[in-house]
């Protein structure tokens, strides 16, 4: 069966997209092999004539990358747990146990998610500055774990998929609310939390604007927030070759994660979480 012309015509539309959304990164990869003083020379490359880590020494040597890969490690785990640990009781409360006020809390914290980030930027650093959490890993950490309206609503919806009639039945067995969740909820919605964790250290790993504006000290910065540094002119030329280094260490440990779960992740946006 011969393919119709317009299949033709959108499979090389998609493989047009494929090829520009690879390029930056096959040119990052390209660049951090690259030695700086050769990075600008030539206009366009597939690979270094000569392969270097060099840039990979310098950077490490250069700024405490090694504190800021630690750091970028520590706040999108600590976020990740954060957001699971209130997301998975609320999402199952809301589908599973009655309760006065019920439809209207889960209305309230879904439609958080309509407000815009930058809002709340200012609030925000005047609370955690009269807590002391300005330019600590706390001051980025529990602000973004307040973010929270689409993991519940993402597992309420996974546990209204379960039988209610399970729920019934432990009831009737004396089984309280925690019991249900542990014993009942959790073992069948273990895919979908799994798709929700590489989200979140997705989201928590690409945490920008707030990091900038917490974190003062060079040490306390994260990978995101510390690959600025590079582009510095005042004191030297710009480390094009290490900051291309130090990006592509940072994109590799999310595309190893997300190349373990990306079966979760794509279940995630096509409604099969609880297969």
């Amino acid at each position: 069966m011969k393919a119709k012309p317009s299949a033709w015509a959108v499979h090389g539309v998609l493989i047009l997209a494929a090829i520009l959304s690879i390029f930056p990164l096959f040119w990052m990869t390209t660049t951090a092999f690259t030695p700086n003083d050769l990075v600008l020379r030539k206009a366009f490359r597939f690979w270094p004539d000569d392969p270097s880590l060099a840039n990979f020494r310098a950077a490490f040597t250069s700024y405490p990358v090694g504190m800021w890969l630690w750091n970028s490690i520590l706040i999108a785990t600590a976020v990740t747990l954060g957001k699971l640990v209130i997301a998975v009781p609320a999402g199952f409360a809301f589908a599973h146990l009655r309760f006065r006020g019920r439809e209207a809390a889960f209305w309230t914290i879904v439609a958080t998610m309509t407000f815009p980030t930058v809002i709340g930027i200012v609030p925000l650093y005047v609370g955690i500055s009269k807590l002391g959490w300005f330019d600590s890993r706390a001051g980025v950490i529990v602000p973004s774990i307040a973010y929270i309206g689409f993991y519940v609503f993402f597992m309420r919806q996974t546990f209204r998929t379960l039988p209610g009639e399970m729920f019934e039945a432990a009831r009737i067995d004396s089984a309280g609310p925690f019991r249900q969740l542990i014993q009942i909820g959790l073992p069948n919605v273990l895919p979908a939390m799994a798709s929700l964790s590489v989200i979140s250290f997705m989201g928590a790993w690409n945490i920008y604007l707030w990091a900038l504006l917490v974190l003062d000290s060079p040490e306390k910065r994260t990978l995101a927030v510390g690959l600025k540094a590079f582009t510095s002119i005042d004191d030297h030329e710009p480390l094009w070759g290490p900051m291309m280094a130090v990006a592509l260490l940072s994109c590799l440990p999310v595309m190893i994660l997300f190349a373990f779960a990306q079966r979760f992740v794509m279940a995630a946006f096509t409604g099969r979480v609880g297969e």
